[in-house]
């Protein structure tokens, strides 16, 4: 009997010891993950994840991935070990499928072995012109010769540029955007092409009913051609058309409801009638896409309301029956359908950078393993697949350069500089704004952009006055940021912008948790709210609104408990105001950059007193607080200027930076009065159009 417990327990510590093993190099490959990513240690890493090979035992999906990213660690260092360790992968590890697809992909070869002779290569930059210039509307036509894109610098209207003749077409001439009356603002946004080219589906904003409408134009000819309005309706904010049926007969589209609810469906080109397929939450689908045969449409969505997780899915055009096609951690959205239908294109991260992916699909069914394409893509959105096989891409508009918070020591009498500015985060750098001192000096908050293809979201950065940072993600997340300030308590923090529902205003964020939530909506006739603070007992907010067609802008007061708002005063120009450390003031910066303003707003009598009367002086950053309260701060271009509130006169303080680059655009004066922490903007790259041949034996053509 003892024998028998004897040979039963070696057994089971025989199975549990692999059971451990396994747990462990998962574990340590996290780990690994964290410090090739978040912390930027190529070499560390490579490290962490070698010991993850050796202990991973027979996990060997694991291992394989282990693998797979130290040789993306050596890659990127520029080290000719890592062919040696994708090899290594596609010998040794031939039944971990999504692995050696990767390593193929990064040795250069097709998933099926053969070599790989794709090319990937820009065509063509938007229109720029220093400010707002062009932007993407939609995909590429069927025939790869043409691409719609709206020209802001031409107030919102239509184009359509030929890449062969690189020509340009404007397609509208009514547009108005920007116009200080709301109500005749109109303007062009997302477009379709048909599948023969001849015809354009686009969505046409109008001011005068604050919504959207589609319209289609038929190309053949010459000049501006005539539009024909398609569907306009009252229960729909924003319509966009995304893609044609086969046959010519439908257009599908992407749907906001005013109560910024989404939906997926069908527009008949014959009579406008509507055909809703499926509701979506708050973000919707970033792709809408008709099979070859026209009997599936592809679309990804958000796994839940609190997560950037996306998948795809596919639903028959009649929307008698829905498929899970990609269901997995991370971001996966719908790039197009190969020519012969049998593939299913995505973008997804879950290699560790945006790759392109191909799944087989065929009689309404999921047909196989998605399979590497290829590798690093970039955050690029999908402008669609030509006839020739040709896939386009097109990137974001984006600030590249220098741009990023900065902290600094500086003596704010001479202006002499204590130590030079230092970047006040070493990750993500580039993607970093809105720095803000915790109220007791000890923290530093700022907003750091995450993209992936084309969604978006900002997660904030904490920094300690030992230089350790973590990272808050809101829940519900943001995807707009637009200021963000510490609540006086320093527990939470409060911003302005948009989060994922699609809800614009100012929320508060708790610094532990990340749980969000709305303090102020903005109105339907408001511009976005401008944060001005919180008062010192917390109970009050500050801030800034602007409704559409008046002159004037109004500085608001809300009680927080009951939510009533109380106007304080208005303005005609308001380019940012900010609540004084004790409370008792808003500094109110008006003007413009070459004339600006200041005045102090007494928060309880509603007082105003002028400190800086227009002047030459160009000024393109934001007013802050000297930390007691007794004077406000401008910091621009040309220096930093004092202006006491006891109305005693400005004094310029001469900032003497080693780097004369950094040009400083928002900044924070912490608690001590010895530190700023600031913002440089970032130079401006427009959008690109990229194209990518030859990457699917089935869609294979010439160069």
């Amino acid at each position: 009997m003892k024998l028998r417990f004897l040979v039963v327990a070696m057994m089971m510590a025989g199975a549990v010891q692999p059971m451990a093993q396994s747990s462990s190099a998962r574990a340590l490959l996290e780990a690994a993950r964290k410090i090739e990513i978040v912390d930027g240690d190529l070499k560390t890493a490579i490290q962490k994840y070698e010991s993850v090979v050796k202990i991973a035992g027979s996990d060997r999906a694991v291992a394989a991935q282990a693998l797979v990213r130290m040789g993306e660690c050596y890659q990127k260092l520029g080290d000719a070990e890592a062919r040696k360790i994708f090899e290594q992968v596609v010998r040794e590890y031939g039944d971990q499928k999504d692995a050696v697809a990767i390593a193929r992909a990064r040795l250069g070869a097709r998933a099926d072995g053969s070599e790989a002779r794709m090319s990937f290569r820009q065509i063509w930059q938007l229109p720029d012109n220093g400010t707002r210039g062009g932007e993407i509307s939609g995909a590429v036509s069927r025939d790869g010769r043409f691409l719609p894109y709206v020209d802001w610098a031409q107030y919102g209207n239509l184009f359509v540029h030929e890449f062969s003749s690189g020509t340009d077409r404007q397609l509208t001439t009514t547009a108005t955007d920007g116009l200080p009356n709301a109500k005749l603002e109109q303007f062009a946004l997302d477009t379709s092409f048909s599948r023969d080219g001849h015809l354009l589906a686009y969505s046409w904003f109008r001011g005068d009913t604050n919504r959207f409408e589609l319209r289609v134009i038929d190309l053949r000819g010459d000049g501006v051609p005539q539009s024909r309005l398609l569907l306009d309706r009252p229960e729909i904010d924003w319509i966009g058309p995304v893609d044609w049926s086969p046959d010519g007969k439908w257009i599908a589209v992407r749907i906001q409801r005013p109560d910024k609810s989404g939906q997926i469906g069908l527009v008949s080109l014959s009579d406008g009638s509507l055909r809703v397929l499926k509701s979506l939450d708050w973000r919707g689908t970033t792709a809408l896409q008709f099979s070859t045969d026209g009997n599936f449409l592809a679309y990804d969505v958000p796994a839940a309301d609190n997560t950037e997780q996306r998948d795809i899915f596919v639903i028959a055009a009649d929307a008698n029956r829905e498929v899970p096609a990609v269901v997995s951690p991370g971001q996966d959205m719908v790039i197009g359908w190969s020519q012969d239908g049998k593939r299913l294109l995505f973008a997804s991260d879950r290699s560790g950078s945006m790759s392109l992916w191909s799944l087989p699909f065929a009689n309404g069914h999921v047909d196989g393993q998605p399979e590497m394409v290829r590798s690093d893509i970039g955050n690029v959105v999908s402008l669609g697949l030509a006839d020739s096989g040709k896939l386009y891409l097109g990137t974001h508009a984006s600030g590249l350069g220098s741009g990023d918070v900065y902290v600094a020591s500086i003596d704010v009498a001479t202006g002499r500089v204590l130590s030079p500015p230092a970047l006040a985060a070493q990750t993500y750098v580039g993607t970093n704004r809105f720095p803000e001192w915790s109220p007791d000096g000890r923290y530093m908050a700022y907003a750091s952009v995450r993209r992936s293809g084309a969604s978006r979201h900002f997660v904030i950065g904490v920094r300690s006055d030992t230089g350790q940072a973590r990272e808050i993600s809101p829940s519900p997340g943001l995807d707009i940021v637009r200021g963000l300030q510490w609540a006086t308590d320093g527990r939470s923090l409060i911003a302005s912008g948009r989060d994922v529902k699609g809800r614009y205003g100012i929320f508060t964020v708790d610094a532990a948790t990340g749980r969000s939530s709305l303090l102020v909506a903005k109105g339907e006739r408001q511009n976005p709210l401008g944060l001005a603070g919180v008062s010192v007992d917390s109970k009050r907010l500050y801030y800034v609104v602007h409704n559409f067609g008046d002159s004037f802008v109004t500085v608001m007061e809300r009680e927080l408990a009951r939510g009533a708002d109380k106007p304080l005063r208005q303005f005609n120009v308001v380019r940012g105001a900010r609540v004084s450390p004790d409370g008792r003031y808003l500094g109110v910066l008006g003007g413009t950059p070459d004339k600006p303003s200041v005045s102090i707003l007494s928060t309880t009598g509603g007082e105003l007193r002028d400190l800086l009367p227009a002047t030459a002086s160009k000024f393109d950053g934001r007013l802050n607080w000297a930390p007691d309260s007794s004077a406000v701060y401008l910091l621009g271009r040309e220096g930093l200027w004092r202006l006491p509130v006891d109305g005693s006169g400005p004094r310029k303080v001469d900032l003497k930076w080693d780097r004369d680059y950094l040009e400083i655009s928002l900044f924070s004066v912490h608690p001590d009065g010895q530190r700023i922490a600031f913002e440089t903007p970032p130079a401006m790259k427009t959008s690109e159009i990229w194209v990518l041949e030859n990457f699917l034996p089935a869609t294979k053509t010439s160069n």
